[in-house]
């Protein structure tokens, strides 16, 4: 079966020398950071995205919050470091205030819920067209302070905290129930290192779901949502019924008979469990989270990804379609010592985020209008060029 992946390459950069500074980090609710960014209003880009760099949530700051203190903010450095914070706080749960005082569904009412969302998987993975997105994402990185091996000597690189190390922006083809991306653009699009990930259109929700039935569905609570108030389910999944394969690039595993190192990619498949938030009415999954659950000590010590859903018109229809993923990953990147092995695997430990927004929907595909009785007026076009384009009704050529 189909296995949920989240890959990870090593982007090989260059590695500069930065100056050590010791950040002392604040921890804020999503009320105490509005009231600083309200304070901050009108200060320098750089100082208000450095006292951003100092704060760390408690709670999920959500997406309509997010986008109004992003408004308010005039530079690229602060919107970055707001991006950073909401982002590493995606996993949390959202301030109270957001969460409804409303009696849990009982037993069967649950049970409906459950379902509607099958239901509504199972619906929407089959009739969503075939059509192509854009995905912009920026990829973001830390650097723990770390001893490098260098031409003359040993040379100890500071620490830095997560920070922008390029984007990319790619179409995502989905055809016949199959997400693509454009290799050829993917090749020539600028290169971030970080995070890979896959699936977003119908294959994420249709795994997890799938697992979750296979495990463990518990209430979790009521929302209050942009459109409504939202249901949310936690669930659980053990390692034997799992399909979330975690994979990292690269640790060495001894020798080649030329003396080179062999290099192979780190696979595991874990255990994991996360949140299902969705309509109550229709079933529509609006927000889904994976958190893998891996074994103290191991390479890999965070692997987790979430995905937003909104509606999207397609060819003058709407979907429901991925809006948001956020992906995050932390691992051990250092040089092995001992005996070449993964259990002898030592560095600190590196942290790889990537933020990526869905846009620019339209149909993949071509259409086709016949008319029957009547001419096309000279000079009109019998349709639109693509299945993206604007169509207009050709007017009709005059009749006696």
């Amino acid at each position: 079966m189909r296995k949920l992946t989240v890959l990870l390459f090593l982007a090989g950069m260059a590695l500069l020398a930065f100056a050590a500074k010791d950040v002392t980090v604040e921890k804020v609710t999503v009320a105490q950071l509005e009231q600083a960014l309200a304070a901050a209003h009108g200060k320098p880009d750089a100082d208000v995205a450095q006292q951003l760099s100092g704060l760390e949530l408690t709670e999920r700051l959500s997406t309509a919050r997010f986008a109004r203190l992003n408004a308010d903010l005039s530079g690229e450095k602060a919107r970055q470091a707001l991006v950073i914070l909401a982002d590493s706080a995606a996993f949390l749960d959202p301030p109270a205030a957001e969460i409804p005082a409303d009696a849990a569904p009982d037993t069967t009412t649950a049970r409906q819920m459950l379902t509607g969302i099958v239901n509504y998987v199972n619906i929407t993975v089959r009739q969503l067209p075939n059509l192509i997105a854009t995905r912009d994402t920026t990829g973001f990185e830390d650097r723990p302070q770390e001893d490098v091996q260098g031409p003359t000597g040993i040379s100890t690189l500071a620490a830095m905290p997560l920070h922008s190390v390029g984007k990319s922006s790619v179409a995502v083809t989905y055809r016949d129930r199959q997400e693509v991306v454009d290799e050829k653009a993917l090749k020539h699009a600028p290169k971030i290192g970080g995070l890979i990930t896959s699936g977003e259109f119908g294959p994420i929700l249709s795994r997890v779901v799938a697992d979750a039935i296979q495990g463990k569905i518990t209430w979790s609570r009521w929302e209050q949502g942009v459109s409504g108030k939202e249901a949310v389910f936690h669930y659980t999944v053990p390692d034997g019924k799992s399909h979330y394969l975690v994979q990292f690039c690269c640790i060495m595993d001894g020798f080649n008979s030329d003396g080179t190192p062999n290099m192979r990619v780190f696979s595991e498949n874990a255990a994991y469990h996360g949140e299902i938030a969705f309509d109550p009415a229709s079933g529509a999954i609006l927000r889904i989270t994976m958190e893998a659950e891996l074994p103290a000590g191991e390479l890999v010590s965070k692997a987790a990804m979430l995905v937003e859903y909104g509606p999207m018109e397609i060819a003058g229809k709407s979907y429901v379609c991925p809006t948001k993923n956020v992906s995050i990953l932390q691992a051990h990147t250092g040089q092995q010592t001992g005996m070449i092995s993964k259990e002898h695997y030592k560095g600190s430990v590196k942290t790889y985020l990537n933020d990526a927004a869905f846009g620019q929907y339209r149909r993949f595909g071509s259409e086709t209008r016949i008319l029957t009785g009547d001419s096309l007026a000279p000079n009109m076009p019998s349709g639109p060029a693509s299945a993206d384009a604007p169509y207009t009704a050709p007017a009709r050529a005059p009749t006696h």
